[in-house]
């Protein structure tokens, strides 16, 4: 939808699918630090002109997309625009503070169980299915948002699936068999 790096132009807002939020590290590797679902903004960050983070859409997406600078200046002479704009952001950034909670406290499988929960919640919110959960990303890409290697995801699967807490169907698609003890392992210590 958007590269890092690339002059600022328009963001989205999306009404369908869902899309990767990610940087590229300058050993070449990717970290997606936000997965973004209908109702999100993306592409709004800047770094001098520039946007500041890559998106790419993991499903089909459909989305209306804004002018950045003409945004802005609309926002401008509409207080309850920007005071909804500050509140989304605001999330944004509250979900980026969790995520580092997440990289920094829990081990691999906790991770997944975690990553898992926060799934559910977002698509219960946005009245996406969830049974049976379809993640609409790959092993790797779990990985590259967790700081896990696809190795290290796959095994956390197959633990969270011999606790009985999760069955796979396919390898996008799972049932979560068991929703609180999933939320118990992925939970994070406050």
């Amino acid at each position: 939808m958007f590269r890092e790096g690339d002059s600022m132009g328009s963001f989205f807002k999306i009404t369908q699918g869902i899309v990767a939020v990610s940087r590229t590290l300058e050993d070449g590797r990717r970290q997606i630090v936000a997965l973004r679902a209908p109702g999100d903004c993306v592409g709004y960050l800047e770094t001098d002109g520039n946007y500041a983070f890559q998106g790419e859409a993991l499903t089909d997406v459909e989305a209306c997309a804004f002018d950045r600078r003409k945004f802005d200046v609309f926002v401008q002479h509409h207080p309850d625009l920007a005071a909804a704009l500050a509140d989304t952001l605001s999330g944004a950034l509250k979900q980026t503070g969790q995520n580092m909670l997440v990289m920094g406290q829990l081990k691999s499988t906790e991770r997944v169980a975690n990553f898992l929960s926060e799934i559910v919640a977002l698509y219960r919110q946005r009245r996406v299915p969830t049974r049976p959960l379809t993640l609409h990303i790959t092993r790797s890409e779990i990985g590259d948002y967790l700081g896990l290697t696809i190795e290290t995801v796959s095994r956390s699967f197959g633990k969270l699936k011999k606790r009985n807490v999760i069955a796979l169907i396919e390898s996008d698609s799972i049932i979560i068999l068991d929703d609180k003890r999933l939320a118990e392992i992925g939970k994070v210590a406050r």
